[in-house]
């Protein structure tokens, strides 16, 4: 019971820490960083990497 609410919990950080993530690289598209079509791919990338990172640092956290 227990383990599936720190499951839970776990997809709701890791939906906010992507959401972080990504809500900073639109920030810095705003800002004028990253609008080329290069750019805009590998800030992708970066996203997704750091918020892996992230999300299993909130799990070994969590659990």
């Amino acid at each position: 019971d227990g383990a599936f609410v720190t499951l839970i919990m776990w997809g709701l950080v890791s939906a906010l820490l992507y959401h972080l993530v990504a809500g900073i690289r639109h920030l810095l598209m705003d800002c004028g960083i990253g609008e080329t079509l290069e750019a805009g791919q590998f800030g992708a990338k970066v996203v997704i990497a750091v918020s892996v990172v992230l999300i299993l640092l909130a799990g070994v956290w969590l659990w």
